[in-house]
């Protein structure tokens, strides 16, 4: 149920109307304060002074729970009243949920407008709790709801912004049609991921990890260190939808407005206004549905005269566009922000309705530090264009789900998902692309004694195919019985196919791969394994994913090929060509291969391979460990904030000197493999607590499920 609150201008002065439905519900007379930065009932004993001190430390984050619940209590008094609330409570009983929607007068005076949506309208307390945090008492007296005890109606809070919706009139309230596929997301970070100063790497990869933790919920994509013209080319190319920017926000008061921190090419920060963000937005021809600005203040209004700059950034994104807008007003600690965002991402991309999506992610921040005197959890603010509707759900989950089983019924779901490799996610990302000459890569090892995640890295890459639209096809590994010769080979491949068959639950199907082996060239071959390919997509359901998707709609990976016989390999090595496997332009089979630097492999790097546009050789070795790029680090971090259930959370503080990742690599120099668990959470326990933080995320978040779920 949407409520709407929203100024009126009267000769006697403004009144704040509360209405639902075109009914009007209760209007009660209202004044400004503290130079428009509080409101309070007309004849409410409150003193400028007061209301300055009390809206100062409210907005700059500086508040106590005891001012936090004063604020509160006087906007309560303002808009509803005891009767007014509950009146609201009473018709959204058996509702799921009651919305709040806050507006501002409808005529040019844009600084009313913006000052009641500048207002911390998330700490509204009924006299018993904050209710967007902890929901409102429902009326429990006999007739009303038969004297039984009832949970809190959950309520959300959202601030509309005029905005048009291309094909409808103004004033008309349109539910957009859902996402069906798997959601873009575009996770743009305006520093490394490592950076000590924003910690985006337990946001980035915590959000991951929660999203894909059973198989696969989104296609992500990052770029790191964020510049203007990287951030227009990545919108153009992939088209998001979701764009979720993590890192600076900041007042500043030569221009009297907020601005969002990128990276520039020269290596200093760029600091963009809204309506740059929203020129980049027009350039890369894109618009996303939903963007989240993980950055202090963007939530908040201006601090000047100017009525035009006094509208926060995020609605000014909204003004300019964009549906959702989800940002952080004042200064948010990066704990309740991830917090937030993972709890909301993750309700969104379950497909509940928007406004339940944002009552979750609230509560989940609320229930994020309940032992300490924290007000972060009221400072992430839900910006909506005027004419969506609470009820719209930006996600068809059908797609999702469809992912998620395939994963499992592939066996390609592992923890951790992400373990860095980030060049050779990105490689996939072109291979998948049908006009992009790269069709082959090889992931090759300078070292056939030593394991560096090859098989991992495949999982993955077949994870992200799957998430993509396609359907990967994944050799090995085998332990013996390695394929001998070309033969061999294609019974393998064979037996592949077979087993997909029955995990899809398709009928089984007889190809003529192994036959094709009679004839010495390697094209009657290739045409087998693509009219294969091929006829197992066609047997697909009408409505599946990878039947709707984008060419190419396969994608072969082969794990340790250096360890086949030299016939089985050679026999491979003659099928690659410009198409990936196949003969021709139409026939296109990506493939991606892992093994040793030796033998046939290294002969085919220096030799027929080297140089072609459409194969690239990419050693897969230690993880990079330079200060610019410490690709160690992040992935060492990644396990370190998502471990397997039952293991510590472990989050590195704030600004801490590098110096510890050297403490780190000399750890982790000697482990058995990449993912050594028991050297790499030992090291952290000892380690803590000055270098880590133990039962971050998994607790806060636990938390809130067992309160609000």
């Amino acid at each position: 149920m949407r409520v709407h609150l929203d100024l009126a201008k009267r000769p006697d002065g403004p009144f704040l109307e509360v209405s639902a439905s075109g009914a009007l519900l209760g209007d009660q007379p209202v004044r400004w304060t503290a130079d428009r930065r509080l409101l309070v009932a007309r004849n409410e004993p409150i003193g400028d002074e007061e209301a300055s001190e009390l809206a100062e430390a409210v907005d700059r984050g500086g508040a106590s729970a005891a001012q936090v619940k004063r604020y509160g209590r006087l906007l309560f008094e303002a808009a509803f009243g005891t009767g007014t609330w509950q009146q609201l409570v009473d018709a959204a009983a058996d509702q799921p949920f009651l919305e709040l929607a806050i507006h501002g007068w409808d005529d040019q005076e844009q600084g009313a407008n913006s000052a009641l949506q500048a207002l911390r309208w998330e700490a509204i307390h009924d006299g018993n709790t904050h209710v967007a945090a902890k929901g409102a008492t429902r009326d429990t007296r006999e007739g009303k709801g038969n004297g039984l005890s009832h949970p809190p109606l959950p309520v959300g809070i959202v601030r509309l912004v005029p905005a048009a919706a291309p094909g409808h009139g103004p004033d008309e309230v349109i539910e957009l049609p859902p996402i069906r596929h798997i959601p873009r997301v575009l996770f743009a970070i305006g520093s490394r991921l490592t950076d000590p100063r924003v910690r985006s790497g337990a946001e980035f990869m915590g959000i991951l990890r929660q999203l894909e933790r059973n198989g696969g919920s989104i296609q992500p994509r990052l770029v790191q260190s964020a510049s203007a013209e990287s951030l227009t080319a990545e919108l153009h190319r992939f088209k998001p939808d979701v764009l979720h920017v993590i890192g600076h926000g900041r007042w500043f008061p030569v221009d009297d407005c907020v601005k969002l921190q990128l990276y520039s090419e020269s290596g200093a920060d760029d600091w963009v206004t809204a309506e740059r963000l929203l020129g980049m937005l027009t350039e890369a021809a894109h618009v996303p549905r939903v963007v989240v600005l993980s950055a202090c203040q963007t939530a908040s209004g201006g601090r000047g005269d100017d009525p035009v700059n006094a509208l926060p950034f995020a609605a000014r994104l909204v003004a300019g566009g964009v549906p959702v807008v989800i940002a952080m007003a004042g200064d948010i600690s990066d704990t309740a922000c991830r917090v937030f965002t993972r709890a909301l991402t993750q309700a969104i991309g379950e497909g509940v309705p928007l406004a339940d999506a944002v009552i979750r992610g609230r509560r989940a921040a609320f229930h994020a530090r309940p032992d300490l005197d924290s007000t972060d959890w009221m400072l992430p603010a839900i910006f909506l264009a005027d004419y969506l509707a609470g009820s719209t759900s930006l996600v068809d989950t059908t797609a999702i789900n469809a992912a998620r089983d395939r994963i499992l019924d592939l066996d390609l779901a592992r923890e951790p998902v992400f373990c860095g490799r980030v060049d050779f996610i990105a490689a996939m990302d072109r291979l998948l692309d049908w006009d992009d000459p790269l069709k082959v890569l090889v992931a090759y090892t300078p070292d056939g004694r030593k394991r560096y995640g090859g098989m991992r890295l495949l999982q993955e890459l077949s994870a992200r195919a799957v998430r993509a639209g396609r359907l990967p096809v994944l050799l090995g590994p085998y332990d013996e019985d390695q394929p001998a010769d070309r033969v061999a080979f294609a019974e393998a491949l064979s037996d592949k196919l077979d087993q997909i068959r029955d995990n899809l639950s398709l009928d089984p199907k007889p190809n003529g791969i192994v036959a094709a082996t009679a004839d010495p060239k390697p094209t009657p071959l290739a045409n087998a394994i693509w009219m294969a390919l091929h006829e197992l997509v066609a047997d697909l359901p009408a409505d599946d994913p990878v039947r709707i998707g984008p060419e190419p709609r396969t994608v072969l990976l082969c794990h340790r090929v250096d360890q086949w016989g030299d016939g089985a390999l050679a026999g491979l090595l003659a099928m690659l060509g410009r198409p990936g496997l196949g003969s021709s332009g139409a026939h296109r089979v990506p493939v991606v291969l892992t093994g040793a630097d030796d033998g046939r492999l290294a002969e085919a790097r220096q030799g027929r391979l080297n140089g072609a546009v459409w194969a690239r050789f990419a050693p897969l070795g230690l993880f990079r460990s330079d200060d610019e790029d410490p690709e160690d680090i992040l992935a060492y971090q990644w396990w370190l904030l998502n471990p397997p259930e039952g293991t510590d959370v472990y989050a590195p503080r704030r600004g801490l000197d590098p110096a510890w990742h050297r403490m780190l690599r000399r750890e982790m120099r000697n482990a058995k493999t990449l993912y050594d668990a028991e050297a790499l959470f030992g090291w952290a326990d000892t380690a803590t607590p000055f270098i880590f933080t133990r039962n971050n995320d998994r607790d806060m978040l636990q938390g809130y499920l067992g309160v609000a779920q």
